[in-house]
């Protein structure tokens, strides 16, 4: 009997450890802490330059959770919910025993459960393993709550638990609902506010403060800040005020609970550039600034409609950066005339906006401001076929200043500028400023379109580029984040050709032939502008910028349907002007300060040369130091009024003779009575025609109003036809006519034409001749009496 009671006992004693045992193992392997688990995972919270929110984006369970700060802890958010959830939270070691007693006695005299007792530190641990609710998991749970304590300091436990905390509306964590409901950080709640937060721990749905009867919530608020008050958190004043503070929530709360989202094109470009879109992104971006910006979009909707131009795009930069301080990417993002799309951000051609690039690089290559270029009719031989550039008002208005050339944004003087300069050293400054997106096209492919906006960019890149010429030549990508690192600087031009361009641009004289009669491209103050209209009228496009600020605009639609015949100018700049007005009401734009090595000199108005006796037309012009002309005008002699031009002028001096509209404009050498000079046959001798000698002949003012290069001083080229055009003859004829047209670079008394050899005729001035073509192949030769000229070869089918 004895044995048996002592096997038993063994039994017994055995039967007892292996449970222990057991358990023991159960629970160190169900309760052992996954240290990833604890650290939350939430989703990217997008800030503008003031911590404003933007954007906050789902984790990865679908909530929205944003976390606190580093530092302290908000003390009135953390007493409020030690004060509602967890009293003794200091005190006990992760399980508070009394508090188990105390609902065990509540429950069992309900006979249901009407009271809970877990800790911060256990809903920490539900939190980060959540499971089913039932006696064995809220074993694991104390378990765990131990192990918890032990491997954290109850600051960190309070904080995560803090960041996790569900809010309602899907929110989780106290900063999280504090941006959300009140519009502010956990750290600047009021103790109201706090309270408010700490209620919603205990029923999140149920006390939800989006509902309209909030009686319960307030009253649960109320309770916690007597429980403040009660535990010396609060002084009984400010408990009784704090209650009698009304709920206000921020309107961004909205009535669904919906997280804001701001600036939406903006945000979705800073989220695409991060690899790991969580945690907070602070951003460029001044919230103030971009409600300004798509406040004024908005505004020109009705306008741009009626324009044929259903979107539209804008981007303000702080040049310092440069940084972006505001973009819309279209008027309303939605899906109204495909609003999703980033017009900020997609390809389209920018037309003359590249213009002031190609001017800055000339400047940099020996041009001034007041170089004369040409700006008449040519055609050109490109390897995609003929270009024939044409200005925006169909107008070729013959020698113009470097300065009007660029301020009036004149296509035939920019087209002949760029083949001065060369495509390739254009095509390497465009590539520098990041303006051209498909590196495998090179500059052949875009040809000189390269200046009249073959390339295709984005408004980002263009405002960037121009950002370069506020910043004295030196380009350096925008950034969208203030971590964000700088790019490499890059010198794309000195700082005086930065200057003088921008100068330009600036100058309401300057731009007065075109846009003259436009109130948006003439401000109340000085500020740089340029437009740009791409082929068809599909994309319009709008450029200003101060030393501080680039502003940039881009119009169009999205279907890349054409505009009903808008430019830049028209319909562009309105919305350029409002945002100018609205970002410089207080001050307006500082100036230009001019750099070392840029003097001011004073030339003749007409030909860029120190002015003369006869000179009665004068203009101070910058120049880089070492690019001040040094000869006197030739284009004014003596007491006659004319301006007497190159031979290279004769086609437009001829045009303009036709519709009687010559002014005093001549021919150097040759008599000022323009009947003699364009009858045909009547091209003057010296001394003929007014009794005596006209006078020293003009020389070619090249760009940099010193003569042309050697080689092109007495030159003749045939601009008309060029080498390989096809000429079709129309039914039932034998025969095309055919007027053909030379360039003399100097005077030229005669120029003798020869077809297939044979000499066809003798003309001066104009230097045209028409004659019958028959089909086949045909060589055509213009040449001067020294034997020397230009040969085209054309056919005729």
């Amino acid at each position: 009997m004895i044995k048996r009671f002592k096997s038993g006992r063994f039994l017994a004693i055995g039967v007892l450890t292996a449970l222990l045992v057991g358990g023991g193992l159960f629970l160190e392997c169900f309760t052992r802490i996954d240290p990833a688990a604890l650290d939350p995972r939430p989703g990217p919270l997008v800030l503008d330059r003031q911590d404003r929110v933007l954007f906050l984006g789902p984790a990865a369970d679908g909530s929205r959770m944003a976390q606190l700060p580093p530092g302290p802890l908000p003390p009135l958010v953390t007493v409020a919910f030690v004060a509602a959830e967890d009293q003794r939270f200091w005190e006990h070691p992760g399980v508070d025993l009394l508090a188990v007693v105390r609902a065990a006695c509540s429950n069992l005299r309900a006979g249901r459960i009407v009271s809970g007792a877990s800790t911060i530190t256990q809903q920490l641990a539900r939190l980060t393993h959540p499971g089913p609710r039932t006696w064995s998991r809220k074993v694991v749970e104390m378990g765990r709550s131990l192990r918890l304590e032990a491997a954290l300091s109850k600051e960190e436990i309070l904080r995560r638990y803090l960041d996790r905390v569900p809010q309602g509306n899907n929110l989780a964590g106290v900063q999280t609902a504090a941006l959300a409901y009140f519009g502010k950080s956990a750290a600047r709640l009021t103790p109201a506010e706090a309270a408010t937060l700490a209620s919603l721990a205990k029923a999140p749905g149920r006390l939800n403060p989006l509902r309209p009867n909030q009686a319960r919530l307030l009253s649960r608020r109320d309770w916690i800040l007597g429980r403040m008050a009660a535990l010396g958190f609060l002084k009984e004043q400010e408990m009784l005020a704090a209650r009698s503070e009304p709920l206000l929530l921020a309107a961004t709360a909205g009535k669904r609970g919906r997280f804001p989202f701001r600036a939406q094109h903006f945000v979705n470009l800073v989220l695409a550039g991060k690899s790991q879109n969580s945690g907070v992104v602070r951003t460029t971006l001044d919230f103030n600034r971009q409600r300004q910006l798509e406040r004024i979009l908005r505004s020109h909707a009705g306008r741009l409609r009626a324009g044929g131009a259903g979107q539209a795009a804008a981007v303000l930069l702080d040049n310092r950066g440069p940084e972006v301080l505001a973009l819309g990417g279209s008027l309303q993002y939605g899906p109204k005339d495909r609003g999703y799309n980033n017009g900020a951000a997609a390809w389209r051609s920018p037309g003359s906006a590249l213009k002031p690039f190609l001017y800055a690089l000339a400047l940099d290559r020996g041009f001034t401001p007041a170089s004369v270029l040409e700006d008449v009719e040519r055609r050109y031989r490109l390897p995609g076929g003929e270009f024939h550039p044409a200005n925006f008002d169909r107008v070729a208005h013959g020698p113009v200043s470097f300065r009007e050339a660029l301020g009036n944004s004149l296509n035939l003087s920019a087209v002949r500028l760029l083949a001065l300069v060369g495509q390739e050293p254009y095509y390497e400054t465009l590539k520098r400023l990041g303006l051209i997106n498909r590196k495998d096209r090179g500059p052949d492919h875009y040809g000189l379109g390269l200046v009249v906006g073959n390339p295709e960019v984005s408004l980002l890149e263009l405002a960037a580029a121009y950002a370069c010429l506020a910043n004295q030549g030196v380009y350096c990508p925008l950034r969208l984040r203030p971590d964000q690192p700088l790019g490499e600087e890059i010198t794309a031009f000195s700082e005086q050709a930065a200057f003088i361009v921008s100068d330009i641009l600036a100058d309401p004289l300057a731009r007065s032939r075109a846009f003259g009669g436009s109130q948006a491209m003439n401000p109340p103050f000085r500020l740089a502008l340029k437009t740009g209209t791409s082929t068809r009228y599909r994309d319009c496009w709008a450029v200003a910028y101060s030393p501080r600020y680039t502003l940039a605009v881009w119009t169009g639609n999205f279907d890349g349907r054409p505009t009903a015949n808008q430019s830049g100018a028209s319909i562009a700049a309105p919305i350029v002007s409002d945002l100018a007005a609205a970002i410089f009401a207080a001050a307006p734009p500082e100036a230009f300060p001019v750099p070392g090595g840029v003097s001011r000199v004073k030339v003749c108005s007409f030909s860029g040369q120190l002015p003369g006796p006869a000179c009665s037309h004068t203009v101070e012009e910058f120049f880089v130091a070492g690019a001040e002309p040094g000869r006197e005008c030739a284009y004014h002699q003596g007491s006659t009024p004319w301006h007497r031009l190159d031979t290279a002028y004769a086609g437009w001096l001829h045009q303009r003779y036709e519709k009687g509209a010559v002014g005093r404009y001549r021919l150097a050498g040759f008599d000022p009575d323009l009947d003699r000079v364009f009858r045909p046959g009547a091209a003057a001798s010296p001394g003929s025609g007014s009794g005596k000698a006209p006078g020293p002949t003009a020389p070619y003012l090249s760009a940099t109003g010193e003569g042309a290069p050697r080689d092109e001083i007495s030159r003749i080229s045939i601009l008309y036809p060029l080498s390989g055009d096809r000429f079709l003859l129309t039914p039932q004829t034998e025969e095309v006519e055919v007027t053909l047209k030379a360039l003399c670079r100097a005077r030229t008394e005669e120029v003798v034409w020869f077809v297939d050899g044979r000499e066809v005729g003798v003309v001066g001035p104009p230097y045209q001749l028409a004659v019958p073509l028959s089909r086949g192949r045909h060589r055509l030769t213009a040449m001067g009496r020294d034997s020397l000229g230009d040969t085209v070869e054309v056919s005729v089918q």
